[in-house]
């Protein structure tokens, strides 16, 4: 008898490489961006944050994922609880 596993569904489009986990980027994010993410959290990010995303995690040898990069359902949960945790003016 043999069991598959199949992974964890995520919204996100698979295209390249994909964001590294949200914990590490976000925190360090400036608070420019930050907001220009609130501002619409379905909206596909911009290419300037995804190679500030990569920096912050040291990832500047990696290619940028291809194509327009979306927040999937965790990432944006992630963000919804940092705002309440969060001081945001």
């Amino acid at each position: 008898m043999t069991s598959t596993i199949e992974p964890a569904h995520d919204d996100r489009p698979r295209t390249g490489h994909g964001l590294p986990p949200i914990g590490l980027w976000w925190p360090m994010l400036e608070r420019p961006l930050q907001r220009e993410v609130l501002e619409n959290l379905d909206a596909p990010l911009r290419g300037v944050i995804v190679r500030r995303i990569f920096d912050l995690c040291e990832l500047d040898h990696e290619p940028l994922p291809r194509g327009g990069v979306r927040l999937g359902v965790n990432e944006r949960a992630y963000i919804a609880g940092w705002m309440h945790a969060v001081d945001w003016d």
